[in-house]
């Protein structure tokens, strides 16, 4: 027989399919990558210095061209510091939920003036009790619906993205509680703004209305809106937390790793998954195949006891003969394949009239001293298979 190694042809062609579904897994996680942000400042969703239609870039630069110093941060000390300065709006975007409650608390502490956009459960029991998440609001065009001063040039805005209701916040609180841009089908607000005298809250739900996409289009104020909310004061704070911010122990898995990287696991897994199927193994009918050499029964006896003899195991051999002799010794006594050897011993005993010891000293515990000693242990088994067999055997 002549054996052929392959060409690199060969092997190439065979190996293309597989090159292809790599080509088509990167290109899946570069792309999940690219839809989900970076994770940068740029590149994130509402990111002040994004300039793609989900960043907020467009609202930050006309907040300067108006005389608002605006300053990016990234941890939560800078935040807390820029805070304390008089005349200063914190922005905080938290979309990874990396701030636990204690650190909300202290950043509502030092602010006088607070914007959340999209905040969650955490945010809003530390600075904004009695206010909760209460929908995801479809994109469309809503009427402000209230009666603020510094959003009186605002008549209809975006008001995709959560809405939230302030019916929790406790009545008896020296609280003056605002909601605008009401959704009919949830009864919540896209915004609520909470002022207590000392300090501003306000939660900002229609996100959409401050992204670059929407900021300048036409049928809603929501440049206006924009303003009004970020720009009254001189200096804004626009607070982006971060893995540093996370506290030792607090963090998750979801919290620790970069947006990107489940989708793209969830997109490796899928592929594997794919591969899988496309060259598993397909179970099907049995196949009856043509052997190119029989090997008899016989031979594969012999060759086993030869390497017995070869080793000098008299002992196991006898013993591979025993097992064959108890199972058709129980089988010709009516005894089941799970029966003991002591059932055995004493059903044959009994049929035959012989001596159980000495039934067990040769089915059992005789061990030959030589080959002699060996083949007269087998012709013993034979004996007493045939004796067996004439004593079974109906009269």
């Amino acid at each position: 027989m002549t054996a052929t190694t392959p060409t690199v042809r060969a092997s190439a062609r065979r190996a293309r399919p597989w090159v292809a579904l790599a080509v088509l897994a990167l290109l899946g996680a570069v792309a999940a990558v690219l839809l989900s942000g970076s994770g940068a400042t740029g590149g994130r969703a509402l990111g002040p210095e994004n300039p793609a239609p989900a960043g907020t870039k467009a609202l930050v630069e006309v907040l300067r061209d108006e005389g608002v110093s605006v300053r990016v941060v990234s941890s939560l000390d800078q935040a807390r510091q820029a805070a304390a300065r008089p005349d200063t709006t914190v922005v905080v975007d938290d979309a990874g939920s990396y701030l636990v409650a204690d650190q909300w608390s202290e950043l509502g502490d030092a602010a006088t003036s607070l914007v959340l956009l999209a905040p969650g459960a955490a945010a809003l029991d530390a600075v904004a009790p009695g206010v909760s998440a209460v929908a995801e609001v479809a994109d469309g065009v809503r009427d402000l619906g209230c009666d603020v001063p510094s959003l009186s040039q605002v008549e209809r805005v975006h008001a995709a993205g959560l809405a939230y209701s302030a019916a929790g916040v406790d009545p008896g609180a020296d609280v003056d509680v605002t909601t605008c841009v009401r959704d009919p089908d949830t009864d919540g607000s896209g915004l609520v703004v909470l002022d207590d005298g000392d300090r501003r809250v306000t939660v900002v739900g229609t996100t959409t209305a401050l992204t670059n996409g929407t900021i300048a289009t036409a049928g809603a104020d929501d440049a206006a809106y924009a303003l009004a909310l970020l720009g009254q004061s001189d200096q804004l704070v626009w607070y982006l937390p971060g893995v540093d911010d996370v506290p030792e122990g607090a963090g998750t898995l979801a919290t620790l790793t970069p947006s990107w990287v489940t989708p793209v696991l969830l997109l490796l897994t899928a592929t594997a998954v794919a591969a899988m199927v496309w060259r598993g193994r397909r179970l099907g009918p049995l196949v009856v195949e043509r052997m190119p050499v029989v090997v008899r029964a016989s031979e594969t006896t012999e060759g086993r006891a030869r390497l017995y003899e070869r080793s000098g195991q008299r002992r196991h051999a006898l013993d591979q003969l025993r097992i064959g002799s108890l199972g058709r010794l129980s089988r010709l006594t009516g005894l089941s394949s799970t029966s003991s050897v002591d059932e055995v011993i004493d059903r044959v005993a009994g049929l035959v009239g012989a001596d159980p010891r000495g039934l067990r000293h040769v089915l059992v515990d005789a061990d030959p001293a030589d080959d002699a000693e060996l083949v007269r242990l087998s012709d013993s088994l034979l004996d007493l298979e045939r004796a067996t067999a004439r004593a079974a055997a109906p009269s």
